[in-house]
Parts: C-alpha cells; structure tokens; sequence
C-alpha cells in the first residue's frame, strides 16, 4: 500500500506477566563482533547446568521504513550462542522462514546482511572464523514461504557461534511475533520496537517469568520521493534475562503458548487529512468477513458434486439425521483423499475433484455442500489447533484461525463434529490436536463459541477371565473394548504397525503377555468403538512353595511420567479418558492365600484424577476391579506435586503381589 494511504494504530497494551524471576548473574554484552572473556570461558550455564547451549544475547530491533513508496518493516536479529556440550552444536544449524510470494517478489520480503562468525579460543587467543556464502541454503516450503538455512563453520564445545540477518517485510500491517524463550537458556533477550503516530497496534506482552517493558516518544525519519518525512512514534523495549528453556513434551499442546512473548494486531491506521482505516474488530465482524469471503463462506453454498452417488446410495431416504451423516462422510472419503494438511481458505471443488485430494478444508467443504444437500444443517467450527497456539485472549484476530472442522446438527438440535482428516474416529472423535477450548462456529446470526475438548468420553473396558495353575501359569481369556479417542488409537497403532504381527508382539510386550488367537472388530470402520480378543499366558514368579502374582494381570499405568523434583510449564493431557478393568482370576487347588491386595482410593483432592480398586479374595478366586478417571486435562504449574505424588502412589499401588502358599 502506498505511503498516503496507510492508517495509524492505537496501541493497547496487555501484560500478563508472571512475576517470577531468576538472578542475574552477570551484566550482559550487548556488543556484536567482540566476545568476552567471560563468554569464551564460560562452561556451564547457571540457569541450567546441564544446558547444552545458551543464548547469552538476543537483540531484536524492529522499525518501519519506506521502500517503493509503501512502509516495510526491517526486522535486525541478532544472536550470540555459546556452546557448552557436544550435543549443542547443532545450534550452529540455523533456520528460519520468510514470505516468498511465487510470482510477487512486490509482496515478499527480503533478507539482507546475513552474517555468521564462530570464536573459538586457540592457545589463549580469540580466533574468528566467518561463515562462508557456500553454507547458506534456500529452501521452498509453499508458493508463499521460503526457509533460510545456514551453518555456522568451526563449531566445538567451547565455541561462542554471533549471527544476524535483516528482515524487510511489504507486510508492514503484520508484526511478527517475537519469542524471548527457545529451546536453551537466554541469558539476555531485548526487543525493541518503534512505531510510527501513523499507526496503532494492540500489543500483548506474555509469558511466565518477568519481562520488563517501556514505552515512550520517540522520532521517525523516512525518505520518500526525495524528501525527508518527520514524525512522532511510540517506542517499545521489552527486556528479559535468565529465562529457562522452554520445551514440548508429552503433555503440552504447545511449549510456546507459555513462552515469553510479544503479540500485535494492527488496530487502526490514520495520516491526518489523508485516509483513516478502522482495522480494530471484535469477533461479529470476523464473522461477517469470514461469510462474506469467496473462499471461504462462499465455498459453503456451493453445489454437491456427488449428488448422483448419494441418490445410488439411497442416502436421501435415511430417517435418521446421524445416520444420514455418517453416510455422506463414510461416501465422501471413498471419493476425496485427504492429503495430510490442515488448511482454511477453500479452493474450487473442481481443483478438488480433479486432484482427488485436498487438505481438510478442501474435503470439509465438500462435505457441508454434501450434508446441506441432504438437508442437514451444517457449518464451518473455526480454531487455532493446539500445537498452532491459543487465540489472544485480549483482542480478536483472524491470522491466529489456521483451520476448522465440520459441525452438523442432529434432529434435536445436537451438533456433532467431524473433520475430513479423521480415518480412525468416529463423529464427535477428533485429533486430539483439534480438541481446543475455544473453537468458534461460523453460521448466519448464530456465531458462537464453543468447547471441542468435552464432546466424547474416551473410554477403554478390559475384561480378563484367569485361570492360575500350580506351577504358576496363568493363562486366560481377555476381552478389550476401546471407545471413542482411545478407540482411534488402537486403530492408529495397527493401521501404523509393520504388519498384525507386529502389532500383536509389541501389545503381548506392553502388557508382558504372551498373546494368542489375537482377534480385533471394527478395525476399519467409522464407529465409536473397536474390541479385541485374544487368549494369553504368563509365567509368574513363583518357588518351591509359593506363587507370586498381580491380581490385576494387566497393568494400566506402570511408570510415572512425571519423575522431575520441578515442572516449568503446566501438564495438559490429551482428552478426558477412564480406563476399566475387571479381572476374576482362579487359584489353584492345593494352595491358599498367604497375602492378599487391599482396595485402594487414589485421587486429587477435588477428584480430578483418581483411581479406586476393589478387592474380592478368597481361596479360591480373586476379583478385582480398577477404575482410573482422568476428568481434566488441565493441570497448573503449582499443581505438578500433586500429580506427581498421584501417578507415584498408583504406580506403586500397581506393584502389589498376591501371595499364594501351597499347602
């Protein structure tokens, strides 16, 4: 956009800072080109002693200019690393992406100033290596984003690696989002940023640990047309130091919903006397924009293109609204492909057709043309998927949707929902990655929010009838019915095993069985549930005169995930679930009960994890019923202990033994 034609941006500033903090343990040098000694010799990290690398500076300075008769904006990073371990020279990898527009070099940034240096220290002398052009790659990852690779040369533990790089975008209506916190310590990281009077942004500072923030007056020059254009702008310093790594593990969605950052939205644009441009939204007018868009609220009013299958199928005929929709789905992917990509704009059914594969927003379309045909109601359920990020809580944004699913409503007024991206599930069964506390449905006078994470129960049912001989065989018969989530599991885990064989040997190791007569139902169907049968031996410890063996046969948790003295980030499990097991187990004749398993209550205070045992034991047979109930799936930093000591006393509840002595 030209000069004189761009808008100003109030700025709202959010903070939701965590005042937690780590000592500073030294002053930063902010000086590029020139190590310390300090920085040379350095061989731990205080932060983390066991780090592998640490940023010791990270300088992000971020202004507008003019370029072409339009605003950029320049992004100048720099960062200095020091590498403490040998496993920390992949840091000398770098990477990065930038827009690349094919066809539109007008819209696409460009990278300048690329500049990598190694130090390392030779017989007490600061040796520098610089990276040679040879090491810097490009790579394409769509038609519009480029990744920029480079390597770093004479990496060693010991090494300090400095590299910076110029960003200048044409986006100039889009911040890019800074990160204080990676995946090794920062010692010290600073965003600086200025923005002209001409524009306003709705800016969010979070994270978890202290990041100090300023804001004041400042000038801007810029050069356009052979003039030289004062005005006034905002400047923003954001400072951080001794920040932990921050990582994903298996229970985060995402690491850096929880970093220390800095979010804008464009708010407004104003040059007096020239033009205003209100950009500030609340949800109804990203509605509105989202209905009103041909690639996306448009592409819901388009024809069905296998109208003609449907009616072969008899699928207009169904009574039941659920049924009829699960017809159309099962119909639809024997037609269409998903591809394995998640999308959200819609491209052209043809396009689609002709490919015979799309990414989930293509197929999910299709498939609201498809249930709309059939007179189902049906509408888009739009969201940032778990591993892209929560939406801002302090302001609405449309760059932050990535993607969205089906919601179909049943007779009564039930919506259900469904993803073409999903083989292994049924309605209501999504990826855990789509399960988000806030999605938003996109429907005519009736968007609304809504919460995908509580739609189905994931449940598995184990069933063991056991027979113990005397010379401590235990052999029997299990019966295994897995539900909704879990259920796509198991199909997952088949469906990704080298073959049934495979499948079935590593479950006999899972569960320390020896599995035959392996039988599994609605492997491959779209329904709720999948069971699995299969007959099974165990050796169990025994001696001259006793027998050792645990009532439950099949242990749901064995070992504790959660072993660390301290958790940094909050624990997220995947959905709700419950696991059951009932296990009636004979005793041999000739032996008696020497030492039998009490029932047990675990839980958390409030019930949200828990797990109760009962306990029937006699002579002659042993009964045993276990329930685990996981009703959360969100757990606080402050409540890692209690978690911790939860999973610890069921684990150690699940090594009970009853004792059989011969007689």
């Amino acid at each position: 956009m030209n000069i004189k034609t761009i808008t100003l941006l109030c700025v709202i500033v959010c903070s939701l800072n965590n005042l937690k903090v780590l000592a500073q343990t030294q002053k930063p040098n902010l000086k590029f080109g020139n190590p310390t000694t300090e920085e040379m010799e350095m061989t731990s990290c205080s932060i983390e002693p066991n780090a592998p690398a640490v940023v010791l500076c990270k300088l992000d300075d971020v202004n507008y200019g003019v370029n072409d008769g339009s605003f950029c904006i320049i992004y100048d990073i720099k960062k200095r690393i020091k590498i403490l371990k040998s496993e920390g020279k992949n840091y000398a990898n770098v990477s990065f992406n930038y827009v690349d527009i094919q066809g539109n070099s007008m819209n696409s940034e460009k990278i300048s100033g690329l500049k990598a240096t190694a130090f390392n220290m030779v017989d007490g002398k600061i040796v520098k290596t610089k990276m040679d052009d040879k090491l810097v790659f490009r790579e394409r990852l769509d038609k519009e984003d480029m990744l920029m690779k480079f390597t770093v040369p004479q990496v060693k533990v010991g090494t300090v690696i400095e590299y910076q790089y110029k960003i200048s975008s044409p986006l100039f209506h889009i911040l890019k989002s800074w990160y204080a916190q990676t995946s090794i310590p920062t010692m010290y990281a600073n965003y600086n940023l200025v923005i002209p009077e001409y524009f306003r942004f709705s800016i969010e500072n979070t994270g978890m640990h202290k990041m100090d923030q300023e804001r004041g007056l400042t000038g801007c020059t810029f050069n356009y047309e052979g003039e030289t254009l004062n005005c006034n702008g905002q400047e923003y310093k954001f400072t951080a130091q001794d920040l932990p790594s921050i990582k994903d593990d298996d229970f985060v969605w995402d690491a850096e919903d929880y970093s220390n950052k800095v979010t804008a939205e464009l708010s407004c644009l104003n040059i007096p006397g020239v033009t205003y441009q209100n950009y500030s939204r609340e949800w109804k007018d990203i509605d509105n924009s989202l209905l009103d868009d041909d690639d996306f609220g448009h592409r819901m009013n388009k024809s069905n293109p296998f109208k003609n299958e449907m009616a072969a199928e008899k699928i207009y005929d169904l009574k039941d609204t659920t049924e009829k929709i699960v017809a159309i789905y099962k119909l639809l992917k024997t037609k269409l492909k998903w591809n394995g990509d998640y999308g959200f704009w819609g491209r052209s059914s043809r396009n689609i057709l002709k490919d015979g594969s799309g990414d989930n927003a293509d197929i999910n379309f299709v498939l609201i043309n498809m249930l709309h045909d059939a007179g189902i109601k049906a509408s888009p359920v739009v969201m940032s998927t778990r591993d892209h990020g929560r939406l801002p809580l302090s302001y609405p944004s449309m760059k932050f949707l990535n993607t969205f699913v089906v919601g179909a409503y049943t007779k009564d007024s039930t919506m259900v929902f469904i993803d073409s991206s999903v083989d292994d599930g049924f309605l209501n069964v999504l990826p855990a990655n789509l399960l988000t506390d806030r999605a938003r449905i996109i429907e005519k006078n009736n968007c609304k929010w809504v919460n995908l994470q509580n739609i189905a129960q994931a449940k598995r049912d184990i069933r063991i009838s056991a027979q113990l001989n005397p010379q401590g065989v235990l052999t029997g018969m299990v019966k295994s019915t897995s539900i909704n989530n879990l259920a796509a599991r198991v199909r997952d885990d088949f469906k990704h095993a080298k073959d049934s064989a495979t499948f079935v040997s590593q479950k006999a190791q899972e569960e320390g069985l020896e599995i035959t007569k392996y039988s599994i139902s609605d492997r491959t169907s779209f329904s709720p549930s999948v069971c699995e049968n299969y007959s099974f031996s165990k050796n169990c410890e025994s001696t001259s005169d006793h027998i050792y063996v645990n009532p439950l046969v099949i242990i749901p948790i064995k070992d504790n995930p959660f072993t660390a003295t301290e958790r940094k980030l909050p624990i997220e499990f995947p959905y709700k679930q419950t696991v059951l097991l009932n296990v009636h187990m004979t005793i041999p004749e000739g032996y008696v009960v020497e030492e039998k398993c009490n029932g047990a209550r675990i839980e958390t205070p409030n019930k949200e994890i828990s797990c109760k045992i009962k306990c029937v034991v006699d002579d002659k047979t042993s009964f045993v019923q276990y329930r685990l109930d996981i009703n959360d799936t969100f757990f606080g930093v402050p409540d890692y202990g209690m978690i911790k000591d939860v999973y610890a006393k069921i684990c150690e509840y699940s090594k009970n033994m009853l004792v059989l002595k011969k007689i």
